[in-house]
């Protein structure tokens, strides 16, 4: 019962740290608008503030990872509170944009990637034995930002102005400290550390596990899956109030439905949790299951998408069937690659989904620019690689996938035609 009572404390610890120190990013925008009415002559540079933040978060994961392996989980948690308390601010004192971009999109950045592995990854290790609700739970925190802190951002903008916004922000980035007292070094993690080894035998280390985890198919194929996920979904939910005006909406009405897809996305990540923790439910089928859902949704988008009610639902569904897969990571990593490799193996999954992030509305934009239809851009979505529950049917899998990619080369010949 006090080993329940103590895992319970770390994963609302868990929770309450993904709230507070990783959904300023859900922010970048508001606060993009707050620099770009300070520094009006720099538009292209503070462009690359607010990108820089937003993306760091997945992008840095591999940094995150090594501090996860050379020092713990809590130890980079405090880090990465830390770096984002000096990096916001700094930022709150200087005039010079340039410095803004490095203290706020590079060292606050790097400190959001590293509370959110640290707290993910601790987590994964105190319930490596059924991961999936306390992940779902952990990344529900991370989620409610969608709702909260975009407006919070703007009522303090609005009070303080730019600077005072920024350092309150490196107040409420400090508070992790606070509930990061409560999570414990698991000795899981003490038992992958050998303290006599030297930094250069603990790079070497990490090499050789990098290594190992890319020669397994699955995980390789895992991560391809990411890859086009992360793309896809991106560029729907960057370039979907656009469409929605486009289509006769407000853009009042844009925002509500941009509501319902972060509320409905927070709520599926714990359902998704309690889901995959029961045995008789196989989270990678879970993992699948719902990104066919989501295409499918998507490709009937252009049907229903000039009505409000079909938007709603476009809405919900993409809220519930992209949000999920947040909550099924780690299980799915631990599954594949084992307890030992993990913190690893999710830096490398964040570190290629910060890739997709980054490419995917570059790709989505050149389509726009090259079709003038948005109906274009939702074809990506039909793009999800699918990971595997076994190396008996990765081959099979592999062929599904490539006829769903040349049948969406098809469809995307017949639009431009």
């Amino acid at each position: 019962m006090r080993r329940q009572r103590r895992r319970a404390v770390i994963m609302l610890a868990g929770l309450m740290n993904a709230f507070l120190g990783t959904n300023i990013g859900y922010s970048a925008g508001i606060i993009h608008l707050g620099l770009l009415e300070k520094h009006k002559k720099s538009p292209n540079v503070v462009f690359w503030a607010g990108a820089l933040f937003s993306s760091l978060l997945c992008l840095a994961g591999p940094i995150s990872s090594v501090a996860v392996n050379a020092l713990s989980c809590r130890s980079t948690i405090f880090l990465g509170s830390f770096l984002s308390f000096v990096g916001f601010m700094v930022s709150s004192f200087v005039s010079s944009i340039e410095i803004v971009v490095f203290c706020y999109g590079i060292v606050a950045g790097l400190g959001q990637s590293m509370i959110y592995s640290g707290t993910v990854l601790a987590t994964g290790f105190h319930f490596h034995d059924n991961p999936s609700v306390a992940t779902g739970v952990v990344v529900a925190g991370a989620g409610m930002g969608v709702a909260v802190f975009p407006m919070f951002t703007e009522f303090l903008i609005e009070t303080y102005g730019i600077d005072g916004t920024f350092l309150l922000l490196s107040a409420v980035s400090l508070q992790v400290v606070v509930f990061n007292m409560c999570i414990e070094t698991h000795e899981l993690e003490n038992n992958r550390k050998e303290t006599s080894m030297t930094f250069k035998m603990k790079v070497e280390l990490i090499f050789q596990e990098l290594r190992k985890i890319f020669s397994m198919g699955a995980y390789l194929q895992f991560c391809i899956s990411i890859f086009c996920w992360s793309t896809s979904v991106n560029t729907s939910v960057l370039l979907l109030p656009q469409y929605y005006v486009s289509t006769g909406s407000s853009h009042t009405e844009a925002a509500i439905l941009m509501s319902l897809y972060g509320i409905t996305g927070c709520f599926s990540r714990i359902l998704t949790g309690l889901a995959a923790s029961d045995p008789r439910v196989d989270g990678k089928l879970l993992y699948m299951g719902s990104y066919i859902i989501l295409g499918l949704s998507t490709f009937f988008l252009p049907l229903i998408g000039n009505y409000f009610p079909g938007k709603v639902f476009y809405s919900l569904m993409l809220g519930i069937y992209s949000s999920n897969v947040w909550s099924l990571l780690t299980p799915i990593t631990i599954e594949i690659v084992g307890i030992q490799q993990m913190p690893t193996a999710f830096g490398m999954e964040l570190l290629i989904g910060g890739i997709g992030f980054l490419i995917g509305p570059i790709i989505g934009g050149f389509l726009y620019v090259l079709a003038g239809i948005f109906e274009m851009l939702m074809i990506l979505t039909m793009t999800k690689s699918e990971s595997f529950q076994n190396r008996n049917n990765m081959e099979k899998t592999v062929e599904v996938e490539e006829k769903l990619i040349s049948n969406n080369v098809i469809e995307v010949k017949q639009l431009h035609d």
